[in-house]
């Protein structure tokens, strides 16, 4: 008996090795591995405390998308994933971070510059308020010929975000505004290719409002890494439909250079509109002149950065 059990376990190894040696290696141990890093602005490795979930895209050198999966909750914690059994060949990777609410198209179009992520309400034609805090990465990864020779090999691919953070507070805002003001993102780009590069027609987001119940609205959510700030705009309109501000990225950055820088990372561009409280009117001169009507009703609006995001980026020791 144990000469027969013997001769079985002979027979099954040699067919694992055949299987191996012929040109079909699927059935082989995979030995391809990518590990997933995320550095942000630093140079510590911060994979974890910023990205969730992983799909993974697979081109060959045609760029042909050969295989595409969500990784797992495990692979995702360790950092780590095995590469799906690939023939010999160059190979292109791309990874989009924290894809919950996005959707990717025109994977068959064969053009990394045409295949696109974004909003899943933007692909339905609904109203988008916002992105997933998204990020993207690529790598080169040749598939060698098999041999029974060859070691593990570990390639490591690094993240770069995908969007922005945006932020707006509207403070102390009169009636006719009242306390759920409509806050649009105006000319925001809706989609990044696999080149993680922002496009699309610009769009109009309306992001969701909270009051706090005393004083301040806020409304927070990422946008696309767009490129012309020019082109977009931060639009308050009150309850009343009455538009109240209008701010143009460009303008907004470059007055706060010393603490919004667009290159890095984890980049945060905030807003405050903060209202006056009613300008009283003048006190007659002499002789008497009567005030211009409606200047009892006037509102100062100042437009900045809240005071705590200043204290976070240029810390007073």
């Amino acid at each position: 008996m144990k000469l027969r059990n013997l001769a079985m376990c002979l027979l099954l190894v040699g067919g694992l090795s055949a299987s191996c040696i012929r040109e079909d290696n699927s059935d082989c141990y995979n030995i391809y591995r990518l590990a997933l890093s995320y550095h942000g602005d630093g140079t510590t490795d911060i994979f974890p405390q910023k990205i969730g979930s992983v799909d993974l895209y697979v081109f060959d050198q045609n760029s042909n998308c050969v295989s595409s999966t969500r990784l797992t909750d495990a692979e995702v914690d360790a950092q780590l994933t095995t590469l799906p059994p690939l023939e010999p060949g160059d190979y292109r990777i791309v990874c989009v971070g924290n894809a919950y609410g996005t959707k990717v198209e025109n994977l068959d179009s064969r053009d990394l510059s045409k295949i696109t992520f974004a909003a899943e309400d933007y692909i339905n034609g609904e109203t988008v308020s916002g992105n997933d805090s998204l990020y993207w990465s690529a790598i080169d990864y040749p598939i060698e010929p098999f041999s029974e020779y060859k070691m593990e090999e570990t390639r490591t691919t690094y993240f770069a975000s995908s969007h922005y953070d945006i932020l707006v507070e509207v403070v102390n805002a009169p009636e006719n505004v009242g306390k759920h003001p409509k806050i649009e993102l105006v000319g925001v780009s809706p989609q990044t290719d696999f080149h993680n590069t922002a496009k699309g027609t610009a769009t109009d987001y309306v992001m969701e409002t909270v009051h706090d119940g005393i004083e301040t609205t806020t409304a927070v959510n990422n946008i696309m890494r767009h490129k012309n700030h020019q082109d977009v705009y931060v639009r308050v309109t009150g309850e009343d439909g009455t538009e109240v501000a209008l701010i143009n990225f460009a303008e907004h950055i470059a007055k706060y250079k010393d603490y919004i820088d667009t290159e890095k990372h984890e980049c945060l561009i905030p807003f405050r509109i903060e209202f006056s409280d009613p300008v009283p009117p003048p006190t007659p001169p002499d002789p008497p002149t009567p005030p211009t009507p409606g200047d009892e009703n006037c509102v100062d609006i100042t437009i900045g950065v809240p005071t705590w995001f200043i204290e976070l980026v240029k810390p007073i020791f």
